[in-house]
């Protein structure tokens, strides 16, 4: 258990984020209720001194904070960062602010009795109160958001699977014949749906998706973050891979690259639209806001779309409008 990678979320930058704007606000709402280190408290807000140096300590552990999860960050391409390091890599850093608090304690407020020892103990202890609740309930969070994922994910694929199982059971001897005829003759044809297995980085399948529920993909860091339609709603998978072998594994099929960030599926465009210069492709659900088009990209998409429209006469020609204000 303890030697699994943690979730991909932990490492992101917007977590990183939310978690340190997290942890300052509940640090400070701590302080403000409760003496954590009994034995020399000199925070306060009323001593100009003590409130400036107040101030500087809780700067001096955001900094640490922020180069501590900066270098986590950068290092997770090369290491996996497994729950057993994260945990050592917490404990570091309330080490850290410890070490800090306890020297300016000893160094600018000396007590009578009041040793090294007494007060680090305490500040570790306190230190590591204050970011175990935060860190806690956000490490919470990740977890449930990375489960929901999975479990839509899954429950997409469970359905398909029974409903696949349902028309096979409905079907006769003769219509079985028929569709598998037909099957054959779309797959030689190049006609019939396919099915488009994504995989992580390590090369371990992800996930399964009929190309027609597949609207685009989007880079994130060093993920992607897969949009496809489940039970008539647009629902998101996040994936940790690069963006161009997901591009090379993609090709034969109808996703192509149209922006540096964005991989988009040219059967679901349904106009290409320009505004102040600038290139937009909006697809056919409404409710997905419009991905840019760059112009690296332009004539390569619209020649995609017209083969697409040939090839399809059932299908309305896709327009390129522009947007006048």
């Amino acid at each position: 258990m303890i030697s699994r990678e943690i979730p991909k979320y932990l490492v992101s930058r917007r977590y990183i984020s939310v978690m340190i704007s997290f942890i300052v606000v509940f640090s400070i709402l701590f302080m403000l209720v409760y003496e954590p280190f009994s034995l020399a408290v000199w925070f306060s807000t009323n001593d100009t001194l003590r409130f400036s140096i107040t101030i500087l300590f809780y700067v001096a552990a955001i900094v640490i904070l922020i180069i501590s999860r900066s270098t986590m960050y950068a290092l997770q391409d090369r290491y996996i960062m497994t729950i057993t390091r994260y945990l050592w890599w917490l404990m570091c850093e309330n080490l850290a602010i410890s070490l800090l608090y306890t020297i300016i304690t000893l160094s600018l407020f000396p007590e009578p009795g009041v040793t090294f020892p007494s007060v680090g103990l305490r500040a570790l202890f306190c230190v590591t109160l204050i970011l175990a609740i935060p860190n806690g309930l956000i490490l919470f969070y990740a977890a449930y958001h990375a489960k929901c994922e999975e479990f839509e994910a899954a429950s997409y694929q469970l359905q398909k699977a029974r409903e696949e199982c349902r028309r096979l059971e409905l079907m006769t001897k003769h219509e079985k014949q028929r569709r598998e005829e037909a099957v054959a003759q779309a797959a030689a044809d190049e006609r019939s749906p396919r099915m488009i297995k994504l995989y992580d980085n390590s090369g371990t399948l992800r996930l399964t998706i009929n190309e027609e529920s597949l609207y685009y993909l989007e880079s994130e860091d060093n993920y992607m973050k897969v949009y496809y339609k489940h039970n008539d709603k647009i629902a998101t998978y996040m994936l940790r891979c690069r963006t161009k072998s997901v591009e090379e594994s993609l090709q034969g099929t109808s996703l192509r690259r149209c922006h540096r960030s964005y991989i988009v599926n040219i059967n679901k465009i349904r106009f290409v639209s320009e505004e102040h210069r600038l290139h937009f492709i909006n697809l056919d659900d409404e409710s997905i806001r419009r991905i840019p088009l760059s112009k690296s990209y332009y004539d390569a998409i619209l020649s995609s779309l017209n083969v697409t429209q040939r090839s399809a006469a059932s299908q309305h020609p896709v327009e390129e409008v522009s947007d006048v204000e």
